[in-house]
């Protein structure tokens, strides 16, 4: 069963949709839409396309590094977990493009949340609350897509980010092992987060799961605790 929905293009680069990206995107808006206030949901809809293109930017931003560096990018596509660029070849070999490729998207979360601040502080300025409203969402949510993505834990940026830096340093095995580790203890601290707040917080349970499993997985592959 197909559960993707083809966007079309841009810059050559085929972008897809996962169903499971909108009901994420259900989940954390419903509350603008069940406010009874037309000026909340208007603000919502404007939040909802704000997070998707900002998560869309984020992975040209690594499809863009790429081509820089002669990669290019078999396509885009935006999931539950926000979204993923797949190269159609490997990486370069040179640990700085790799670190420039995968530090790209943070990068443009960067700016936009700089960018939404400014517009926030117009906004202030000219008395537009509802304005306000919006760009300070989207700011805090572009803070928090940056600030995740930079965690030292696989299929993360910072986590790949570290690998490259660590496989350098000691060793492809031994950088893989090192985020693999972080990884998992980084999830754990997310579960035990996320499980003061059930059941509010259930999407972060399933998040440290997936990190867990994902990371377990990659420290074992590199050998797990034995040496080679």
């Amino acid at each position: 069963m197909n559960t993707r929905l083809a966007l079309g293009r841009i810059a050559g680069i085929p972008i897809f949709l996962d169903m499971m990206f909108l009901l994420i995107i259900f989940v954390f808006s419903h509350k603008y839409f069940t406010s009874g206030d037309s000026q909340i949901m208007s603000a919502g809809l404007l939040i909802i396309a704000g997070v998707i293109v900002s998560i869309l930017l984020h992975e040209l931003g690594h499809a863009f590094a790429a081509r820089a560096f002669k990669t290019g990018t078999a396509e885009i596509e935006l999931t539950g977990l926000g979204g993923v660029a797949r190269f159609s070849s490997a990486l370069p070999r040179s640990t700085l493009a790799r670190v420039a490729i995968f530090l790209a998207g943070p990068a443009v979360n960067l700016l936009l949340w700089k960018g939404f601040e400014q517009l926030a502080y117009m906004a202030s300025s000219a008395n537009k609350p509802i304005v306000l409203f919006v760009v300070l969402q989207l700011a805090s949510i572009n803070f928090f897509l940056m600030a995740f993505n930079l965690l030292p834990a696989y299929p993360l940026d910072g986590g790949h980010t570290l690998d490259a830096i660590l496989g350098k340093l000691f060793g492809p095995v031994w950088g893989q092992r090192i985020v693999g580790i972080l990884g998992v203890v980084i999830a754990l601290l997310i579960a035990f987060f996320a499980i003061q707040s059930l059941p509010g917080s259930i999407f972060l349970v399933f998040l440290a799961y997936f990190l867990a499993d994902l990371n377990w997985t990659q420290f074992q592959g590199a050998g797990g605790w034995g040496r080679r």
